[in-house]
């Protein structure tokens, strides 16, 4: 997942993997074993999977925070970076602006936006101005915090507007707010085809997510699990060593969840603009797995 564009301001920030692991992993590339060729190869393949309609993934975290809109960032980036279709983002976050700063893309002008005249065309030539471009097949729906925040985004218009907006993508990729029951929330939730829950790497998140599935059973969405994937992120190191993520997980994945973990990166713990060439190995394998399971269960 490399990208040539500036994302990431002067210098382009903090490289997610320290000079020693780089000049190590150089070392050793050319004695690679086949698999760590082979599977690199079979994801990229999985990824390119046709969509005969557009697919949408919604990431939220249970208490709010920035993981999501990392997450969601780096999701649509790994999307566009290898389909051939086009790939859109949006955030449904009240005031944050969060996924547009990890993009390093602005709120857009005037002419953007769900108010821009040509957004609910039919033809992508006229609605493609009212998007900020991010990078190569990647855009993003500009200036919805203001909208929403102005009270001009509920269900109806989510329903009427944006889901419209959709059918122009292979894959949309929907930042939403934390689990808060408005109707706006609710919508967005109900047309996701795949679903991120984002916590982090702790036993509070554990507990968090352990909650949210008891809450889906007990109220006859016990199926709901076989189309979410759970991503614990870690925002420093050890942020607690008494986190058991291999029980954590196995847990989940009991009740249909898929699980991964996101280590630490220094690239992304800055906040920052995310520049794909300078995040980890680790981040770019992790972050292309949760890709793929995510498009998995949205099929």
């Amino acid at each position: 997942m490399r990208d040539t564009a500036t994302t990431a301001g002067p210098g382009g920030g903090r490289r997610g993997d320290s000079l020693l692991r780089r000049v190590g992993r150089g070392a050793v590339w050319p004695f690679r074993p086949p698999e760590d060729v082979l599977t690199p190869i079979a994801l990229g393949r999985e990824l390119q999977r046709s969509v005969t309609t557009g697919r949408r993934i919604v990431v939220s975290r249970p208490r709010g925070g920035p993981a999501e809109s990392t997450v969601s960032a780096l999701l649509a980036t790994v999307y566009a970076h290898y389909r051939n279709d086009r790939v859109l983002a949006m955030d449904l976050g009240p005031g944050t602006g969060s996924l547009a700063a990890r993009f390093g893309t602005g709120h857009g002008g005037p002419d953007t936006g769900l108010a821009a005249p040509g957004i609910e065309s039919d033809s992508f030539e006229h609605v493609e101005p009212c998007l900020a471009p991010v990078r190569e097949r990647l855009w993003l729906l500009p200036g919805l915090q203001e909208v929403i925040a102005e009270g001009r985004l509920d269900a109806r218009t989510y329903q009427n507007k944006v889901l419209s907006l959709t059918r122009f993508f292979g894959l949309t990729v929907i930042d939403r707010a934390a689990d808060i029951s408005d109707g706006l929330n609710r919508a967005a939730q109900a047309s996701a085809h795949a679903h991120v829950l984002v916590v982090p790497a702790t036993r509070e998140g554990a507990a968090d997510i352990g909650r949210a599935f008891d809450w889906m059973t007990a109220n006859g969405a016990d199926s709901l699990p076989r189309r979410i994937v759970v991503v614990f992120t870690e925002h420093e190191r050890g942020q607690d060593p008494a986190f058991d993520y291999p029980g954590s997980a196995e847990i989940l994945r009991h009740s249909g969840a898929e699980v991964f973990r996101l280590a630490y990166d220094r690239h992304l713990a800055a906040p920052a603009p995310i520049d794909p060439a300078r995040i980890s190995a680790a981040t770019h394998a992790t972050a292309t797995r949760v890709a793929v399971e995510c498009l998995r269960r949205a099929m």
